[in-house]
């Protein structure tokens, strides 16, 4: 029952409804769901892991208290990792629509642009993370409201500065796992038309087999 009659709308309240019985043995499940066939068979239960509203970055900087040195280790990376990916974004188009990005948005060597990139890894929070012996897996979670884009931001947009961050923190500890992307939404055809979608799509980090629908987490449980 709502409280106060009103109904709770907000997207972390809707994810931890949905994700929270998945918890424990159940979050093989949705691994399985997010893995090609002949990986997911290699899943069993007590292999997976599940958190929400996870800051990866953020409490490795405080478990190993070296802000400082994880952020030039940081840096280091993504220009190994991601030194093209402000050309990439500039350059991409679906029929005739373009990124809103900033100039310098992705450009390490822009203004600030080291500065703003530490603190931007920092402060990026992911709606639900599953770790299995060979990948983390990384969700954003959607209900009435698009993907976000913040203009102030080094790392401009919602799905992109969740995958950096999330490969650059698996370097940091010299991890092999890979990042497997996934995003849940009212609408998986109007979902898949976004911009972000499609780019991550073009990049090969998304699978299209990986945007689902409320509904395909509800069978889940």
């Amino acid at each position: 029952m709502a409280i106060l009659g009103i109904t709770n709308r907000t997207e972390n309240w809707k994810t931890a409804r949905y994700f929270a019985p998945l918890m424990g043995a159940k979050s093989v499940h949705l691994a399985r769901r997010l893995l090609p066939l002949e990986e997911a068979a290699e899943l069993r239960e007590g292999h997976v892991r599940m958190e929400l509203f996870w800051c990866g970055m953020r409490d490795y900087i405080s478990q190993y208290g070296r802000k400082t040195a994880v952020g030039k280790e940081a840096q280091a990376q993504y220009s190994t990792l991601f030194g093209d990916l402000s050309e990439k974004v500039m350059e991409f188009k679906v029929g005739g629509r373009k990124f809103r990005a900033p100039e310098g948005s992705y450009d390490l060597s822009s203004k600030g642009g080291r500065t703003k990139l530490t603190s931007n890894l920092s402060k990026t929070e992911i709606d639900i993370v599953l770790e299995s012996p060979d990948h983390l897996f990384i969700g954003e979670a959607k209900h009435e409201s698009g993907l976000g884009a913040d203009g102030k931001d080094f790392l401009t947009h919602q799905l992109i500065r969740q995958y950096v961050m999330a490969r650059i923190l698996l370097k940091l500890r010299e991890d092999n796992r890979k990042v497997v992307p996934f995003v849940v939404s009212d609408d998986r055809e109007s979902i898949k038309k976004t911009l972000q979608v499609r780019f991550m799509q073009k990049q090969r980090w998304l699978r299209e087999a990986n945007i689902l629908q409320w509904s395909d987490i509800e069978a889940l449980r």
